[in-house]
């Protein structure tokens, strides 16, 4: 519990101070940024007006016909202001005031006193690097100040590049054939905004951090007391709770959202006592249910199994109907169109003269098992087995596929599963053979109730002339022939290759029938 109060602690610690921080550095930052703006524009307008001073001066000088003073003022300026550089360039970017190359073009049309040439004279030097800047040529073509910040020899300066222009007054001497008469560049050093910007900066953040400390330790003694102290109270009342102490009570005394919880507690473990007592009762009731309940699963298990043994003995066609209508009584007959196979094993009375009637009825169940998963796959319904011989019912209200195609379809499948259980069983039992017949015709299906003395049972089948033709049909059939009447042989000529047999006469049938041999695929090409 000491952990997840901690954890809890520490969230609620983390918010106030991220929330704290998020505050107070905007405001802290907008401030500083604030300062940073106006100091440093204050600046600037101290170089602007110090550069105007300059150049009054240096207009001032040259009217006065006294260029040397103009050089020994930036001498002095230079040395005296935080400048980092204080040049006057010429408009070709040549520094001035280092070579006579301006005294020669003034003296053209002007006369000087000695004493002003013998100072101009004493005054050369090399000059600086000239300036070819952008911003030097966007002064001498606009005419107007260009100002930028950077940095000189490492410090950062704000540069301001200041056209001095050619005044009428000023073309006696300097010729009128030019508009810019020199450029004063000035390179205001920011090295003491930037020490000033940065304790502003450094006070600023002191005093924010302070106060995030601050609140933050007032907020979260203040969350603890009001919200983490509550809570932990509530929890130990849960536990109790949890540990079937129903009387368990949490602080409900305040008026806030905390007070309503405990309320809420408290009224939900009253509730909770009074279903537990109620439980209690029910369970003692349910007990005894659950006695009978038990007693009557039993009972539905055996009666389930009973269900799923005799539910071997119906036919899918009666599953259906019954789970169509579970409360049916009776199951009437309807006519139908059906294909009817009926098979036989071959020498099934020399068979049974060679087995003993265990192992006669083990090959019966092998084999007829295996074809019962044919049958269902095909759609067919087994409807009786005669020992050695099996009746099946194949319809379409089961299938979209004709159910003449479907019972060919299991009798070819049926007689190649014969062939591969002979092959497997080779040395347990004797290879048998089957003779089939298949008829296509009405028949009357569903149910027939034979009555007696003994009682009532009911069959399901399916008849008429098409089933006893069936019949008929398979045993007229050879060893693994497949033989069927001239409406089946209608419906599956596309399908397979069928032999003509002729007419054949069938007891109890009054004229002769024209019945077809099923020839397996691959044995001839085309129909006989």
């Amino acid at each position: 519990m000491a952990v997840a109060r901690s954890r809890l602690a520490g969230k609620i610690t983390t918010l106030i101070v991220v929330v704290l921080i998020i505050g107070f550095g905007a405001s802290t930052f907008w401030t500083i940024q604030r300062e940073k703006d106006l100091v440093v524009e204050q600046h600037k307008a101290s170089a602007r007006q110090l550069t105007q001073t300059i150049v009054a001066s240096i207009e001032g000088a040259m009217l006065q016909e006294r260029p040397d003073v103009t050089r020994s003022m930036l001498q002095e300026i230079g040395g005296a202001m935080p400048v980092e550089g204080l040049r006057i360039y010429r408009r070709n970017g040549v520094e001035a005031f280092t070579d006579l190359a301006t005294l020669r073009q003034v003296m053209k049309n002007a006369e000087l006193s000695p004493a002003v040439l013998a100072n101009i004279e004493r005054m050369q030097r090399a000059p600086a690097a000239a300036d070819t800047s952008p911003l030097f040529k966007r002064a001498v073509d606009t005419l107007t100040t260009q100002e930028t910040v950077g940095q000189v020899n490492g410090v950062p300066t704000f540069t301001m590049l200041r056209p001095i222009e050619n005044q009428e007054r000023c073309q006696g001497c300097h010729g009128s054939d030019h508009r810019v008469r020199a450029v004063l560049r000035v390179d205001a050093s920011m090295a003491p905004v930037v020490a000033e910007l940065r304790h502003h900066r450094n006070r600023q953040l002191m005093i924010a951090a302070l106060t995030i400390l601050s609140a933050a330790v007032v907020l979260t003694a203040a969350m603890a007391r009001v919200v983490v102290r509550p809570i932990r109270d509530l929890a130990a009342a849960a536990r109790r709770v949890g540990e079937g102490d129903f009387e368990a009570q949490a602080p409900a005394g305040r008026r806030d959202e905390i007070g309503g919880l405990g309320t809420a507690f408290n009224e939900m473990t009253a509730r909770l006592a009074a279903a537990y007592r109620d439980l209690e009762t029910r369970n003692k009731e349910l007990g005894s249910a659950l006695e009978s309940l038990q007693e009557s699963r039993q009972r539905l298990e055996l009666l389930e199994q009973i269900k799923g043994e005799l539910s071997k003995f119906v036919p899918d066609a009666v599953k259906k109907l019954l789970e169509n209508d579970p409360n049916a009584t009776q199951l009437e007959k309807k006519t139908v169109e059906v294909s009817v196979l009926f098979l036989d094993i071959t020498g099934y009375t020399r068979l049974s003269e060679q087995l003993e009637p265990r192992r006669l009825n083990q090959l019966i169940q092998l084999y007829f098992s295996s074809f019962l998963e044919i049958i269902q796959a095909h759609h067919g319904d087994v409807n009786e087995t005669a020992g050695d011989g099996l009746m099946v019912i194949f319809q379409s209200e089961r299938t979209a596929t004709d159910h003449a195609l479907n019972a060919t379809r299991a009798a070819f499948a049926i007689r190649q599963r014969t062939g591969g259980l002979n092959e497997e069983y080779g040395g347990v039992f004797p290879p048998i053979s089957l003779h089939m017949g298949i008829n296509t015709g009405e028949a009357l299906v569903g149910a027939t109730k034979l009555a007696g003395a003994a009682g009532q049972r009911w069959t399901f089948s399916a008849s008429g002339s098409t089933t006893n033709i069936a019949a008929r049909m398979a045993a007229s059939a050879g060893a693994d022939e497949i033989i069927v009447g001239e409406p089946t042989a209608g419906r599956i000529r596309a399908h397979f290759v069928l032999e003509a047999l002729g007419e054949r006469a069938f007891k109890n049938v009054s004229t002769p029938l024209k019945v077809f041999r099923v020839i397996p695929p691959g044995v001839y090409e085309k129909i006989v």
